[in-house]
């Protein structure tokens, strides 16, 4: 047991993810307090910058901020963390449907996660700005990016994140593609005629697992995964090849490594961050490098 006492500000959402999960949550504050962690905790109910427990955590060079909840109660955190020159390494407790940035840096389950924090493994890792928002993991934008938030909070209590393939099949035969995206990805590229976009810091998003072969972690790139708009028997068959690896002669979905962008996008769509609807004041993406410490296994 280390008596030693450490500062911790634990971010709370007792409502993410399926209610089974929340009775760990007391295990993990007893666990955490053994470890000689004196924790205040918090639900994210709004922050606001005025006494905000998150901004005063990094002002007063507190040693660790855990989350406990899903990949939106990440992406409000970060918010504010991100702003700040000190900040505390962060330990991620997955409470959420899918969990995204929690498995990309190796917490699985709350018991490991533990594990990690009291071997005080850290690693730095990459992070993404999106005009004047932050993300963790995945941005994306136009047709059925809109997934996350709105498939119903019912449909993910009961099936997790298997909830989002029963609505995205919804989605995909049900709804028209949107209107044309086009992104800059350097002075001489530029991809158009696009119905859809996706930047991964990760190689998954929710059950759909490797999308990116050989991925690479933290080094400055993200995947920017786009997808043309074309006919969607055409645009079904080209995702069963891509998530069979199969080689297609479609040309509709592309990937390539960016580490900045700017993107045209029309003004009726918004953007998905970690899962959450989000706006944004420009359209510029960059990748942050190794902007903050998380408690973590080695990323392989």
């Amino acid at each position: 047991m280390n008596t030693m006492n450490k500062q911790a500000l634990m971010v709370y959402n007792p409502f993410s993810g399926k209610k089974v999960a929340h009775k760990e949550f007391p295990i993990l504050i007893k666990k955490l307090s053994e470890m000689g962690y004196h924790l205040t905790i918090h639900q994210p109910t709004g922050f606001n910058n005025m006494d905000n427990p998150i901004i005063k955590a990094c002002h007063n060079r507190w040693d660790a901020i855990f989350i406990a909840g899903g990949d939106g109660t990440v992406n409000e955190t970060i918010q504010f963390l991100a702003e700040e020159e000190y900040r505390p390494t962060i330990g991620v407790f997955p409470f959420g449907t899918s969990n995204e940035f929690a498995k990309y840096i190796g917490m699985t389950c709350n018991m490991q996660a533990l594990s990690i924090i009291e071997r005080g493994n850290s690693i730095p890792v990459d992070i993404g700005k999106f005009g004047n928002r932050y993300f963790a993991n995945i941005a994306a934008a136009g047709w059925l990016s809109d997934i996350t938030y709105k498939t119903p909070s019912s449909l993910k209590s009961f099936f997790g994140e298997w909830a989002y393939c029963l609505h995205f099949l919804k989605t995909f035969f049900m709804t028209k593609q949107s209107d044309v995206i086009s992104v800059n990805v350097s002075s001489n590229e530029v991809i158009s005629d696009l119905s859809l976009f996706l930047i991964m810091n990760g190689n998954s998003v929710g059950p759909f697992k490797h999308l990116i072969k050989n991925s690479t972690h933290n080094d400055g790139y993200f995947h920017l995964l786009t997808c043309k708009k074309t006919n969607r028997l055409l645009l079904f068959f080209s995702l069963i090849a891509k998530k069979l690896n199969i080689t297609d002669n479609l040309s509709i979905i592309h990937h390539t490594k960016i580490k900045s962008g700017c993107f045209t996008i029309p003004e009726c769509i918004a953007l998905n961050l970690d899962g959450e609807k989000a706006y944004v004041k420009n359209l510029d993406f960059k990748v942050l490098p190794q902007h903050f410490h998380v408690f973590s296994s080695t990323l392989e």
